[in-house]
């Protein structure tokens, strides 16, 4: 079912002062403008956000816990990324999580992985106008997470891994489409190791690069490279970082990866840059427990950054503005 409210009620929007990370020595900037953007008694994360014709869109899910199989996808919209009203209310299955956006000149996308009992399906639906959306269809195969689309050269490529409890079984494909629509599997990048989100970034030499969550075992992330037509794969070296919920950005020719990981002693989120095949911190964003899968859009000299986070009592979406370097 998609509900498309028809007044906009406008979410409390405050300010948060505390950051709960101790910035390490090689911090190389810090955020501002730290914003609590939804707070109301719900467990709400999973953050997808992009800007398309003029507004921004910010997508999340809202649930009673983490694990509760009740959660519905949230779309907020905003003209200036400060104030935000509810635009739609999206509840295909009874667990809907792990929302996704794809936005062309024409036509944003929301991608939707859900849960009805044992039965994983992800489903599209799309908007041209903002105001209505099309009904949901599935995209791509049972039982694989639909995971963050990009663009490139004319095609559409995504990645899409099973969920399973057996390592065994798990695998990340890589996939694309033509239309958004129809997607179909282009390559296995990895199997049978406990294969999680997988998240795609292009190299100057048109080289897919992808990072790699590994849910269990050791190390717990991994870093895969192919040249086109990306049938094949090998292995980078191991950065040994935890990465989950991870996004990759590219501004002015600096790539920035977005994901929860360990700092110190906690759990939080932390921007990297990607540098001559190594992922060095940059920016430490306040937050902690349960929390990350952030996403990032560009705004003139800086990133708005949004994301959730548990570390003030309940588990509430932010966002936050990150220097790009050097500007």
């Amino acid at each position: 079912m998609i509900r498309q409210l028809s007044v906009c009620t406008i979410l409390c929007v405050c300010s948060v002062t505390c950051p709960v990370i101790t910035a390490e020595e090689h911090q190389r900037v810090k955020p501002r403008d730290i914003r609590r953007v939804v707070d109301n008694g719900k467990h709400n994360a999973f953050t997808a956000m992009v800007r398309w014709k003029g507004d921004y869109w910010l997508s999340f899910r809202s649930a009673t816990d983490h694990g509760t199989k009740d959660g519905d996808l949230i779309v907020l919209r905003s003209s200036d990324a400060e104030q935000w009203s509810e635009a739609l209310h999206l509840n295909v299955l009874p667990d809907d999580r792990d929302p996704q956006f794809l936005a062309t000149s024409q036509r944003l996308f929301l991608y939707d992985p859900g849960r009805d009992g044992g039965m994983l399906k992800s489903f599209v639906i799309h908007t041209d106008d903002g105001n209505t959306w099309s009904q949901p269809r599935q995209v791509y195969q049972d039982h694989f997470i639909f995971w963050k689309p990009v663009a490139r050269q004319g095609k559409f490529y995504a990645t899409a891994h099973i969920s399973s409890s057996d390592g065994e079984k798990r695998e990340a494909h890589l996939i694309t489409s033509m239309d958004g629509l129809q997607w179909e599997k282009v390559s296995l990048i990895r199997g049978g190791t406990w294969e999680s989100e997988t998240t795609i970034h292009f190299n100057t030499n048109n080289n897919m690069i992808v990072f790699l969550r590994q849910i269990r075992g050791s190390p717990s992330s991994a870093i895969l490279e192919s040249s086109p037509p990306y049938s094949q794969w090998k292995n980078r070296p191991s950065t040994g970082l935890y990465l989950a919920g991870h996004s990759v950005y590219t501004f002015d020719g600096v790539t920035y990866l977005l994901s929860r990981s360990s700092i110190g002693n906690q759990t939080g989120t932390r921007i990297y840059l990607f540098e001559n095949g190594t992922l060095v911190p940059y920016c430490d964003i306040p937050s902690g427990g349960d929390c990350s899968y952030p996403a990032a859009v560009r705004i003139g000299n800086e990133m708005i950054v949004s994301y959730y986070s548990s570390h003030e009592d309940s588990t509430n979406i932010y966002t936050c503005r990150v220097p790009l370097l050097g500007k």
